[in-house]
């Protein structure tokens, strides 16, 4: 019976890395296809975060930590010529613009993950903890990484005269007075596209694996 019990706990933790291996590769492919960033005007819909979500709901915090670290890195290795802002603000300072697109993206995996492990084992207590804990990965990495940025180069915004051809180039020709405007916008915008997004497919895809892992044990 030991045995049984400790095969069938080792089988479980391979699954799980193999499925945040997936979820990893999934996440660099559609980093590096463009698919996980969709364009609108001078805002990035980010649907990178939707693996981590799944990963820190079904797979636990640990593996949702990880999936955010490598989302977080790729985030990142756009700055070196992908993504107009994050070029010009890797010339202004490289190791807070490692920070703002790691640290938030860490986060956004680990405490969802956390949460959920607070909610009943039952299937209507992973219901709620999926759908609370999707909704709450979108939304703690946008408020995460739009803070950092307005801490850490919220100056350059209105100074830097690169930063400020790129705004020209959004229609923004007052950025002293229009900044908060367009960081409110990036985190409103943003924020509920990608919540709703995440709500409904990260729910839908999580339902769906707790219901196989019922089925397989």
């Amino acid at each position: 019976m030991a045995k049984s019990k400790t095969s069938s706990k080792f089988k479980m933790t391979l699954f799980k890395m193999i499925f945040t291996a997936m979820l990893a590769a999934l996440i660099i492919l559609m980093t590096f296809t463009g698919i996980g960033y969709i364009p609108i005007g001078p805002l990035k819909l980010t649907v990178n975060v939707l693996p981590v979500a799944i990963g820190a709901v079904f797979l636990g915090p640990a593996y949702g930590a990880v999936l955010g670290l490598v989302f977080g890195l790729s985030s990142f290795f756009t700055c070196f010529g992908m993504d107009a802002l994050g070029t010009i603000l890797m010339g202004v300072n490289p190791f807070l613009l490692f920070i703002m697109c790691v640290v938030p993206r860490i986060l956004c995996g680990l405490l969802p993950g956390l949460l959920f492990k607070a909610f009943p084992k039952s299937s209507s207590g992973q219901l709620i903890g999926s759908v609370a804990c999707c909704a709450l990965t979108p939304a703690l990495n946008t408020v995460g990484f739009l803070s950092l940025m307005w801490w850490f180069f919220g100056v350059s915004f209105t100074t830097d005269p690169k930063v400020l051809d790129l705004l020209a180039t959004w229609g923004v020709t007052d950025p002293v007075n229009s900044v908060f405007v367009l960081f409110a916008l990036f985190a409103g915008t943003n924020a509920l596209i990608e919540i709703a997004t995440c709500l409904v497919l990260g729910t839908a895809i999580c339902k769906a694996l707790f219901i196989v892992e019922k089925k397989l044990n």
